[in-house]
């Protein structure tokens, strides 16, 4: 609610939401990702888990976030994605970025890890990309020790979200309280 977004599943890590968000973003083999270069590991490492291929930007000096200019120089036919990375809780340049994600038809997944609780034009970070992950790791604004949030609008992310991160268990109440079905 207070990022202004309909739907939030939590994770085991900020890591394990990265590499969720990739998987329901269908990121495979062939697959382009746009991530900035002054960022975590995790951001790259979880394109590579999906089998896509990180594609390395360089960010804007006096922002530490990724540079919307030099993104345009690398979107190429098998760019899929762009994860943007907010830095020291400042928001990435999302007035260019989201611009050039509907022109090139691409999903942006937003690492606001280190964004939680920020604004963005008067707007929660995490109510304008595709996906948006929060860590909660002990060196974050707010912690649980360790855990990850992916927060989306979108109903089809939110329940592949939810899949993916249960094993593809569905609870449903067709034959009682307990009934469980593993799907794809």
């Amino acid at each position: 609610k207070y990022c202004g977004v309909k739907y939030a599943v939590a994770f085991s890590s900020g890591t394990a939401a990265l590499h969720g968000a990739c998987a329901v973003a269908n990121i495979g083999k062939g697959d382009e990702v746009i991530v900035p270069t002054y960022t975590f590991v995790a951001s790259a490492n979880c394109v590579v888990y999906c089998q896509g291929t990180p594609v390395l930007v360089d960010v804007d000096p006096s922002t530490f976030c990724i540079d919307p200019q030099k993104v345009l120089k690398k979107i190429t036919k098998k760019t899929k994605a762009l994860i943007s990375v907010d830095f020291a809780g400042r928001a990435a340049d999302y007035g260019s970025l989201l611009k050039i994600i509907k022109k090139n038809k691409l999903i942006l997944i937003e690492d606001a890890s280190q964004a939680l609780g920020g604004l963005w034009k008067g707007k929660g970070i995490g109510s304008y990309a595709d996906m948006t992950i929060f860590s909660l790791h002990p060196v974050k604004s707010i912690t649980t020790g360790e855990g990850g949030i992916v927060a989306t609008n979108d109903r089809d992310y939110y329940d592949k979200l939810k899949r993916f991160r249960s094993h593809g268990i569905v609870k449903t109440q067709r034959d009682g309280p307990w009934y469980q079905e593993m799907q794809n």
